[in-house]
């Protein structure tokens, strides 16, 4: 009993001790080439560019190059690697995977971005994983992205110069 409750105890303060970062990011989609496989498949290519938000404070720029598979508008797979600048000129370079548990549309889904290169202070953030939702509108799209980061990183994103 007494083991069940320090594995209790100590989930409670490792939740207590997270963070949700959130960042809402939006911004144009222009697709650079698209193809029909075959009646049914289709391969698109774009790039999405953007301007975020954060809830510490921060606000940059956003580029990403995305490739998609779709089988009758239903997403197979897809790949995406960005590039966001925060205000201090300091970047993260991220890679984002469409998470397919169930069939999704083309027009929205739920992934997820791990961070896999940055420059400066943020080399800290190198391997941090977030989970995103996009929507898109026509040629626009809207994400927003939750991370649950620790007491350190929130720090490290809450100095960053402004």
């Amino acid at each position: 009993m007494r083991f069940i409750f320090i594995i209790f105890y100590f989930f409670l303060v490792l939740k207590a001790n997270c963070f949700e970062y959130v960042r809402t990011i939006s911004g144009k989609r222009n697709i650079i080439t698209s193809f029909n496989i075959s009646e049914a498949e289709k391969f698109v290519n774009f790039v999405l560019d953007g301007t975020f938000s954060d809830n510490l404070g921060n606000y940059g720029y956003s580029n990403s190059n995305s490739t998609v598979l779709l089988n009758n508008s239903e997403v197979l797979r897809l790949e995406g690697f960005g590039k966001d600048t925060f205000q201090n000129k300091e970047i993260l370079y991220v890679r984002g995977v469409r998470k397919i548990r169930n069939k999704q549309e083309q027009n929205s889904g739920v992934g997820e971005t791990e961070i896999i290169g940055a420059t400066g202070s943020l080399r800290e953030l190198i391997g941090m994983r977030c989970t995103y939702a996009i929507k898109f509108f026509e040629n626009y799209y809207f994400w927003i992205q939750k991370c649950k980061i620790t007491e350190n990183q929130k720090k490290l994103l809450s100095n960053l110069p402004k």
